[in-house]
């Protein structure tokens, strides 16, 4: 029996410990899910006060929002448009800035888009509302080819590139697709696949460890491609941004080395090596550092130092382990956008949670299983509140560079018989050319009068105006508080309700009335060349714009033109764009 009271002893005293680690791991993992509650909470009332200052907060999801997109007229409840949270296309329809959003003369939120392109969009989130996990409609597409790199733009300025799928590695190093393929599975290894946009080429930037710096430092993961004069390809991939610093050598989550002749991925010997990267002002980019102070690939100036082996696996190429140096041909680095940790951002889909590096083996299977799936939803809800918390930060620029703006600078033209809509600041981007001396300060006279915007005293200064109205009438309106949107409803019945009875005078006002609703409505200024043309430039004065502003981050290509209208093409540009500057559109 004392050995049965011991053996119970230690049962129970085993059975308060474990129940005493068990109630500690779900007071930390209770304490966290807490903190994140609290910032949500916190974050929410962010916005409402922002919605209070700037937009509706009655704002609901059922909500029409009627949109003019470059003079394409689109209806879309507000749920549809609001679908992918933390999202530019989020904040701008979410009701929040709703009072500062530019409108055009009807009252519709004014986009200086591609219609055709803004519409693309539209139709995926109408497709999204109604699809299931797991059929996901397919990214935004236009089936015109000269419209593909102006829906990529549009997407980029709203902050969704990352529905578009990975794309090619556009390299001009080489033209192999098995090479670039190649690239794609490394990256995919390391959970770092994703769009690549070019940086730096030392073709067209010129070789140079300073222009290098300017193009590449502070742009996240790179991939680095270096062809040599021998006819090597090399290059490496680390997700460590580059920075100009004197000296600072700095560990990598994920890099890598690679050798493209000989299909070969070199991968860091240590994860933890705090020596993958070295970033130096006076040097391009530099992988790894061996004993010897060696580094695996250091380029400077116009050569590439490659010593496989030191950080980095050495891989079976004898003259780029012996530290040779070779003259560099071409070299080209371009940003890697990851897709991994992206796409929820910008999806409602359901996702893969996160592994748990250290998993939980202190209880039953079972349990430890449970607590590693809400260890993994913590860290999942921890990322996207970060997200969220990062997006409503940078909104606020994001609106004010983008859609703020008065009604009266938004610009209906004529193009013979078609209507686009853009902006005067669009149209005034290129200060040399025709259409910004036509568009410009000096010369511009408004195309309507926005009326409904008018307050009650410029609605009774306007009846003032009229003749054989006195100045009665006038005050009647003021005392009413009519403000210009009342003024253009009014009819016989709501005149007299006002206070007015006399009529001969109901009668003027009716016929003022009238006429001022003709003068108010959207006046067409006419642009007598084709659609097809004009919309091209007009098209590349908006990516121009919005590269401008910082809302893009690659520069715009050249229109592209049709074969047929290239000839039209060009006399329409050099009408516009005379003389010298006629290169700023035709290159």
């Amino acid at each position: 029996m004392d050995e049965l009271i011991i053996a119970n002893k230690r049962l129970k005293t085993a059975h308060e410990h474990e129940q005493q680690n068990y109630d500690a791991l779900m007071s930390k993992l209770e304490d966290t899910e807490s903190k994140l509650t609290k910032r949500l909470d916190e974050l929410n009332q962010k916005k409402h006060k922002v919605a209070e200052a700037n937009g509706n907060v009655n704002a609901a999801d059922d909500d029409l929002i009627e949109i003019n997109a470059g003079g394409g007229s689109i209806s879309a409840k507000r749920s549809t448009l609001t679908q992918l949270k933390g999202t530019r296309v989020e904040a701008l329809f979410s009701g929040r800035w709703d009072k500062k959003l530019q409108r055009d003369p009807k009252g519709r939120i004014f986009l200086d888009f591609n219609p055709s392109c803004f519409q693309a969009l539209v139709d995926y989130l109408s497709e999204l509302a109604i699809s299931s996990d797991d059929c996901p409609p397919k990214p935004p597409s236009v089936d015109d080819e000269e419209l593909k790199h102006i829906l990529k733009n549009l997407l980029e300025l709203l902050g969704l590139i990352e529905l578009l799928p990975a794309g090619p590695i556009d390299s001009t190093i080489f033209e192999d697709k098995s090479k670039a393929a190649l690239l794609h599975k490394w990256l995919k290894e390391d959970g770092s696949d994703g769009k690549f946009r070019l940086l730096y080429c030392s073709s067209r930037d010129g070789l140079s460890d300073e222009i290098f710096h300017s193009k590449c430092d502070n742009k996240g993961s790179t991939l680095t491609i270096i062809e040599t004069t021998d006819g090597h390809i090399i290059g490496g991939y680390s997700n460590t941004p580059w920075k100009s610093l004197n000296t600072s050598y700095v560990g990598a989550d994920k890099a890598f080395l690679f050798n493209l002749l000989s299909a070969q991925k070199m991968k860091l010997k240590n994860p933890n090596d705090v020596n993958a990267v070295l970033r130096s002002s006076s040097l391009g980019p530099v992988f790894g550092m061996g004993n010897s102070n060696d580094n695996d690939l250091k380029v400077t100036s116009q050569y590439v130092y490659p010593r496989f082996g030191s950080s980095y696996e050495a891989g079976s190429s004898s003259e780029l382990t012996r530290g040779d140096r070779f003259a560099i041909k071409k070299m080209e680095v371009f940003q890697v956008t990851s897709l991994s940790g992206s796409i929820a951002k910008v999806t409602k889909q359901k996702h893969k949670m996160p592994k748990i590096k250290m998993p939980t083996t202190r209880f039953s299977d079972d349990v430890n299983k449970r607590i590693d799936r809400k260890r993994a939803c913590l860290l999942q809800a921890e990322l996207e509140v970060d997200h969220l918390e990062h997006s409503f930060k940078n909104e606020q620029t994001f609106i004010e560079k983008f859609a703020c703006g008065v009604a009266k600078d938004v610009v209906a033209l004529n193009v013979s018989g078609t209507v686009m809509v853009t902006t005067r600041s669009t149209l005034c981007v290129a200060e040399d050319s025709v259409l910004a001396q036509q568009f410009d300060d000096s010369k511009w006279t408004e195309q309507y009068r926005n009326v409904k915007g008018w307050t009650s005293e410029e609605v009774g200064a306007w009846v003032k105006k009229i003749d054989n109205v006195s100045e009665t009438v006038a005050a009647i309106f003021v005392k009413n508080d009519i403000k210009g949107n009342e003024l253009l409803a009014m009819n016989m019945e709501g005149l007299k309700m006002i206070g007015i009875e006399r009529a001969g005078t109901l009668c003027l006002l009716l016929e003022e009335i009238k006429k001022l609703k003709q003068s108010s409505q959207d006046i067409a200024t006419l642009i007598e060349h084709g659609p097809y043309c004009f919309g091209k430039i007009l098209d590349y004065l908006r990516l121009t714009e919005h590269y401008s502003r910082g809302l893009i981050t690659e520069e715009p290509e050249l229109p592209e033109v049709s074969e047929s209208q290239q000839h039209r093409f060009e006399k329409v540009a050099k009408y516009y764009f005379p003389g010298d500057s006629s290169k700023f559109i035709l290159g």
